[in-house]
């Protein structure tokens, strides 16, 4: 299906038309882009009153869940049955079983034990697309589902240097 533009005025516009719209989208971005450094201070801001409101709070709830851990390690003889004791209607505490399980802190370090050692079947390999391998398999002619090509050429670029905010400001 093919859409028909009007492109008459297009055909007419002057290139102080094209630097006025292009002006405009430097304002535009320049708006955005300081209303969005304001949003993320405010949530710096309020992250940080945040952490300080909270500081204390913190640090007695961790002493005290860890001397209520070690009540509780201290005597498992009172978590057999029931394992958990209920508190009222808030919750409970007591001894769960957990399943063994591993936490990786170093990835690149256990993968490369594994490939040094022979262990390949502790590694995954991820399938990805090889780019380049497609695009020569296009380019000789071959369909492939799943991916278009978009050929070389000519396309449209508009980008702002560093700074062009504080120039437009005296120019409103």
């Amino acid at each position: 299906m093919t859409i028909l533009h009007d492109t008459r005025k297009l055909k007419t516009m002057t290139v102080a038309e094209a630097d006025a719209i292009f002006l405009e989208i430097a304002r535009l971005n320049a708006f955005i882009e300081k209303e969005e450094a304001s949003l993320k201070k405010k949530i710096a801001d309020l992250t940080a009153a945040f952490k300080d409101k909270v500081a204390a709070s913190l640090k007695n709830k961790e002493q005290l869940e860890h001397e209520l851990t070690d009540y509780i390690m201290s005597h498992p003889e009172r978590f057999i049955k029931p394992r958990k004791h209920p508190v009222g209607q808030v919750g409970s505490y007591g001894i769960t079983t957990d399943k063994a399980y591993i936490q990786i802190t170093g990835e690149c370090e256990i993968i490369s034990f594994a490939l040094e050692n022979g262990y390949e079947d502790i590694i995954c390999t991820k399938n990805i697309p090889d780019k380049n391998a497609i695009l020569r398999r296009l380019m000789d002619g071959e369909e492939l589902p799943g991916v278009e090509l978009i050929p070389a050429g000519e396309v449209v670029k508009i980008s702002f240097k560093k700074g062009y905010a504080e120039q437009l400001e005296g120019k409103r």
